[in-house]
């Protein structure tokens, strides 16, 4: 029977050792070193988020052969600026897009946090000067060991990471995305089976379920919402994250307002970093996948149409208010906790022809947990940003968006390995890693 490791922070492999330094008992943070004959490469090192907030060790990382970057998400980059003021010296490796989307994630949270700006451009230098860009498939020898980027269809430019020594041979999931996702091509299933694998460390955020919806539904919510709000000229505020769910977002647009479907909603972007990502999607169109490629010969961009327009300008976000319905606003923060979103809210929340449509998690504690608790309740007010609000613009949830990979993806993609000897569970929550160890261990 395979082996299975579940909350393990060491897994002894052939040669050498993986040690994760984080998201061993929760999602968030994923940092781990893999160790072969004598090469230690950090895979990941990122911050952790809300309660987990102190379950990261980069101070165990020690001395690094290379950093190798899955993609440019802050629970997996964040912890850049600290390695590199401890001093960190090695080059840092990641395909193009992920290196130019932790440039962006990097430079906003620092702002965010009002780190002095000398060093933030102290550690966008030290970034610019170390890292080198990786393309898919091309193998990368780093003394004894010889690693490759495998796409994992998470966002733009994400990856798994193969590690090859004389004594092993490890992989490294990164965040696996959903077969058939808007844009993305599909997670890599077709691994060479030249070797066995001697250890698979696999991300676990929904291994213990299946998501419920598919893009038709995705698509028939997302219609029956923008023509709601077309109908009674209501404005749609629709909390975005800048990074993928923007762009899936616009995506699903782009099909209705091509389709003939929505003709009459203009959608305004107003999130800065989500344009900025947006951008960088658009320079990297080679790696759409196939209907996304497709559309881009049909003379469709899929993240342009008629009717889209971007804001940049602060006082320019503040102009919506003014502009009569119907309209579209996607908006930072994902959970409402700051960004532009907050004064869409503010002004309009207590108005019936509007809506409140959440795209993503809402994490307990945040300002959009307590608007979903609100109107699951029944309430008519809301406490948001220390102001008490009305709440009667509808809320909506659009279900089925995560660009993560559930319980039986997540399976597909392990049992594609050839001859898997033991895999690591991590990324997840202690019950998620549990259950889909167990369902591993029943289905092999």
């Amino acid at each position: 029977m395979i082996k299975a490791f579940t909350e393990t922070e060491r897994i002894p492999i052939p040669g050498g050792a993986v040690t994760l330094l984080g998201a061993v008992h929760q999602v968030t943070g994923a940092a781990t070193v893999v160790e072969q004959d004598g090469v230690r490469v950090l895979v990941d090192c990122g911050l952790a988020q809300g309660r987990d907030a102190r379950a990261v060790h980069l101070d165990r990382a020690g001395t690094l052969d290379a950093i190798v970057l899955t993609h440019g998400h802050l629970d997996h980059i964040g912890g850049l600026p600290e390695l590199l003021e401890r001093g960190a010296k090695c080059r840092i490796y990641a395909t193009a897009p992920t290196l130019e989307i932790a440039r962006l994630s990097l430079e906003d949270s620092m702002s965010l946090e009002r780190t002095p700006e000398t060093q933030v451009r102290n550690v966008l230098q030290a970034l610019r000067e170390r890292a080198t860009a990786v393309p898919y498939d091309s193998p990368l020898v780093l003394g004894s060991t010889t690693l490759a980027f495998r796409e994992a269809g998470h966002i733009l430019g994400s990856a798994s990471i193969e590690l090859r020594s004389p004594s092993s041979r490890v992989i490294v999931s990164g965040d696996l995305g959903r077969p058939n996702s808007p844009i993305l091509r599909d997670p890599e299933t077709r691994w060479d089976p030249d070797r066995p694998v001697d250890l698979a460390l696999v991300e676990t955020t929904y291994g213990g379920r299946d998501h419920e919806s598919d893009s038709d539904e995705i698509l028939a919510t997302l219609k029956r919402v923008l023509l709601a709000a077309e109908r009674d000229k209501g404005k749609v505020f629709v909390p975005a994250f800048a990074i993928g769910r923007t762009q899936v977002l616009l995506y699903y647009i782009d099909q209705l307002v091509e389709s003939g479907q929505l003709q009459n909603t203009p959608v305004a972007v107003d999130t800065p970093m989500g344009l900025s990502v947006t951008a960088t999607y658009q320079k990297y169109k080679k790696l759409y996948d196939r209907e996304a490629m497709d559309k881009l010969a049909r003379g469709d961009d899929p993240l342009d149409f008629d009717d889209l327009f971007a804001v940049h300008r602060g006082k320019d976000s503040y102009r919506l208010e003014e502009l009569e319905g119907p309209l579209v606003i996607l908006a930072g923060s994902g959970m409402c906790t700051g960004g532009r979103i907050v004064h869409h809210l503010q002004a309009g929340m207590d108005d019936p022809r509007n809506t409140l449509l959440f795209v993503g998690h809402q994490a307990a504690g945040t300002p959009g947990a307590a608007i979903l608790r609100a109107h699951q309740r029944g309430e008519r007010s809301v406490e948001f940003h220390g102001r008490r609000l009305e709440l009667r613009a509808k809320v909506e949830v659009l279900r089925g968006l995560s660009a993560h990979a559930d319980r039986g993806e997540l399976l597909a993609w392990l049992k594609a390995l050839p001859n898997l000897r033991a895999f690591a569970t991590h990324h997840g929550e202690p019950a998620a890693q549990r259950s889909f160890a167990e369902g591993v261990q029943r289905r092999w």
